[in-house]
């Protein structure tokens, strides 16, 4: 009889403190989840923070969050489960009577873009668990992870120079206005910039070399194909990702000289439902965090085929610097080009590929990434 009494007790102590701790896990505990930072960069490291407070008297034994977010967003390390785009970690507490815990996560940013961890579910139950409850949680947290800005200019090489001249600094932007010299002319300067007192002096043709400033308007085009035919989602990502470190770079550039800069792809965002991007022009740091915040919700897919969109830019743009950021040439392209200069825009085209067998237009300003800048993105990726 004391054995089956005893046996009567303990089930009901096991009933009882289940009963109590299934039900009342959740009673007044506090869960929240948010990043250090609402911005970071490619390759930033950050801190995932999660807050756990329990206010009541009775402790809760164990408690399991999961957290979802992007595989992008890397942390917990064997503890978490990647799977595809997505990450799943779980994290562990044991709580006391009105104790507050805070852990915080190390997270790398592996890659742009816009990373939402909206709800995590925590799980707990009794002492032997035999009772287990869960619970959604609203977390609402969000980063925004801005392309890596590169040093490019080290990286692309006029594309007639391939046997390893470097391309000079600051060759983006220079104004018309301020003469620093003369120099030889090539056939990509314009007649109208030819040094006539200076050409008679040295007895061939010299042109005005112009100085550098901060106050032209300059036009950053990226072609969202890495590919001529290439009818919606972007085949070389890892190419195309890297002409966006390139753009970031260029906004960044802009920041820092002043200059007025406006974006333009054929591509769209996560959030414009298939609407390409072309921005105003403007200068200061809240635009170039605007033209940032684009980047990073680029979507790999193209809107309209590049050289079509190079029409549709027909007439929007006069009388500035044009990059154009683009992983190939074709004859259409090159056509557009010469639209584009014929109304006063002065057009420089950074390839991110070296062209295959194709003959390069000698009358435009063409530079190629070099062989040693592919094996850096390469590596990135």
């Amino acid at each position: 009889m004391e054995i089956l009494a005893f046996i009567i007790i303990v089930l009901a102590v096991i009933g009882m403190q289940s009963l109590i701790f299934g039900k009342l896990a959740f009673k007044n505990l506090i869960y929240k989840c948010e990043f250090s930072v609402k911005e970071a960069h490619e390759g930033d490291e950050i801190f995932l923070v999660e807050t756990v407070e329990n206010r009541k008297v009775l402790p809760v034994p164990w408690l399991k969050a999961n957290i979802y977010t992007s595989r992008w967003l890397d942390f917990a390390g064997a503890r978490s489960v990647v799977n595809q785009e997505s990450r799943y970690a779980t994290s562990s507490f044991v709580l006391k009577s009105y104790q507050k815990i805070i852990r915080r996560w190390k997270v790398k940013c592996l890659k742009r873009g816009i990373y939402n961890i909206d709800t995590s579910t925590l799980v707990s139950g009794d002492l032997l668990s035999f009772r287990t409850n869960s619970m959604p949680v609203k977390v609402g947290a969000t980063l925004k992870v801005y392309p890596a800005v590169v040093d490019f200019e080290q990286y692309f090489i006029p594309i007639n120079y391939l046997q390893g001249e470097r391309i000079v600094r600051r060759w983006i932007i220079d104004d018309p206005f301020i003469v620093s010299g003369a120099r030889e002319y090539t056939p990509r300067d314009p007649m109208n910039r030819i040094h006539w007192r200076a050409t008679a002096k040295e007895g061939r043709l010299m042109v005005r070399n112009n100085d550098y400033t901060s106050r032209l308007s300059l036009t950053v085009m990226l072609n969202i194909q890495s590919i001529e035919n290439e009818y919606y989602n972007t085949i070389d990502k890892e190419l195309v990702e890297y002409g966006i470190k390139v753009a970031a770079s260029i906004f960044d550039s802009s920041l820092m000289s002043g200059a007025p800069v406006r974006f333009a792809t054929n591509g769209t965002t996560i959030d414009d439902d298939g609407k390409m991007v072309f921005t105003e022009e403007a200068a200061g740091r809240e635009h170039v965090s605007m033209l940032m915040e684009i980047l990073a919700k680029l979507e790999l897919k193209r809107v309209k085929d590049f050289q079509d969109f190079l029409s549709w830019m027909e007439g929007k743009i006069r009388n500035c610097d044009v990059i154009i950021i683009t992983c190939y040439l074709t004859d259409a392209i090159c056509e557009h080009v010469r639209e584009l200069e014929r109304l006063d825009n002065r057009i420089s085209i950074l390839l991110l590929k070296e062209p295959e067998g194709a003959k390069v237009p000698e009358d435009m300003n063409i530079y190629v990434l070099s062989t040693d800048s592919e094996k850096d993105y390469a590596v990135q990726a």
